[in-house]
């Protein structure tokens, strides 16, 4: 069984500069800079002799390249009744995400693992397993209006997480490209 995902990588400069913020909240499990990505599609065991299907359906995937931007950090669950788990940081535009996240819904069948639930584009920063303390406030508040510079988002990926002792490790196993239109510049 591999265990697999589909996501969005983050350039490096924008990589590295959402990393330098990964800090100064206590109890937070901060995801590595390396393994930063949004997170399109879990689609968790998947047998191994489905990866073949799976990767010529992802070929068939057609959707224009897009640029995007993070913007403002938050939490899930949102609402102050409730514990934090998630900490994360915010996408804009959010329909180009959406739609890509659709055509691959489309091609790849119905996506049990959130049936029902809404697709919520984010960038993970961390996770708590413990109730964070008054530096996760500190942190919200000092990036509510955080923005990356926009970047081209020309391709998704196909991961495989494998889990150890020490954490995940993620390995690229396919890389799809995403269309690029010609713009028409000569308003």
């Amino acid at each position: 069984m591999l265990r697999l995902f589909l996501a969005v990588d983050l350039p490096d400069p924008v990589r590295l500069e959402v990393a330098a913020l990964c800090t100064q909240v206590n109890k937070a499990r901060w995801v590595k800079s390396h393994q930063l990505h949004i997170t399109l599609r879990f689609m968790g065991q998947t047998p191994d002799d489905a990866l073949a299907e799976l990767r010529e359906r992802l070929d068939r995937v057609q959707v224009p390249a897009f640029d995007l931007a993070l913007r403002g950090a938050g939490v899930f669950p949102g609402g102050a009744s409730k514990r934090a788990r998630v900490l994360w940081l915010g996408l804009e535009p959010v329909e180009p995400l959406a739609c890509l996240k659709r055509a691959l819904d489309a091609g790849l069948g119905p996506d049990a693992a959130r049936a029902g639930q809404e697709f919520s584009p984010h960038l993970t920063l961390a996770r708590f397993t413990e109730m964070p303390d008054a530096t996760l406030a500190q942190f919200l508040a000092r990036h509510r209006d955080y923005q990356s510079a926009h970047f081209r988002v020309a391709w998704f990926k196909l991961y495989q997480s494998t889990l150890h002792s020490r954490g995940a490790v993620h390995d690229v196993l396919a890389t799809y490209p995403l269309a690029e239109i010609a713009r028409d510049d000569q308003t």
